[in-house]
């Protein structure tokens, strides 16, 4: 396998995985095999193999192995911690701008997306609404060239990975994301109607395009009592 640079290895191994599900009940390879076929470390099949059983493709039978699942499809964004009904929340929702600009982006937002020391970026602020009112503060940052190119659309109803897939004519193909708690800065909390240092979900995510480039890193901060966060967790049977 030729892994391209740029994407986590364990997310590439996944989606080979995941490409050649055939059917329910398929049995995996063991990570023994998947080991000398991928040449990784068993760490890094596990992980792989994590991201399959999150999504609900692969489950784990204790003593018999690892098996496909009756899941049909192939989503279009496959997100590690089962995270698509992120992605859906433009059509439910609507966004309200509330700056767009180019700009030199700072260091850390530079490592994020790979760019050189002291590069100009596009940075979108706004803040994201349901019919109980704000509930999400996004700060997102792309290279400048791809900001320049959705500078006049129009964001209210949909979401900036959609715009800029439509305007690259590329999907975004992976979303790496640390989620932490996190007290609400002044101007967030005004934003959000809240009361200074409320407590909020801090997410920090980087979308990584089909071809390895991170598109876009956005910071949100986001209320879980309008609009909360659910992920469910399952564990496998268990014998004996």
């Amino acid at each position: 396998m030729n892994y391209r640079p740029g994407i986590p290895r364990y997310l590439q191994i996944a989606d080979d995985i995941r490409r050649d599900l055939r059917g329910e009940g398929e049995q995996i390879p063991s990570e023994h095999a998947l080991c000398a076929r991928y040449k990784v470390s068993r760490p890094t099949i596990r992980q792989a193999l994590d991201v399959l059983v999150q999504e609900g493709r692969i489950y784990r039978h204790a003593g018999r192995g690892t098996f496909s699942t009756a899941v049909t499809g192939d989503p279009r964004m496959r997100v590690i911690g089962s995270l698509d009904d992120m992605m859906a929340l433009a059509a439910e929702n609507w966004f309200k701008i509330i700056g767009r600009e180019a700009l030199r982006v700072p260091p850390n937002i530079a490592q994020a997306l790979k760019l050189p020391p002291g590069s100009l970026g596009y940075r979108v602020i706004g803040v994201r609404h349901s019919e109980n009112g704000p509930f999400q503060h996004v700060t997102a940052w792309m290279p400048e060239p791809i900001g320049r190119k959705i500078a006049e659309d129009d964001l209210s109803k949909t979401s900036l990975v959609a715009s800029i897939e439509r305007h690259l004519g590329m999907e975004v193909k992976f979303l790496e994301q640390v989620v932490d708690a996190a007290l609400a800065p002044r101007n967030v909390a005004d934003l959000l109607q809240l009361r200074p240092r409320t407590p909020l979900l801090r997410f920090e995510r980087t979308y990584i395009a089909a071809n390895g480039e991170p598109v876009e890193h956005a910071i949100s901060y986001q209320t879980g009592r309008r609009y909360p966060y659910r992920v469910i967790l399952s564990q496998a049977d268990r014998r004996g």
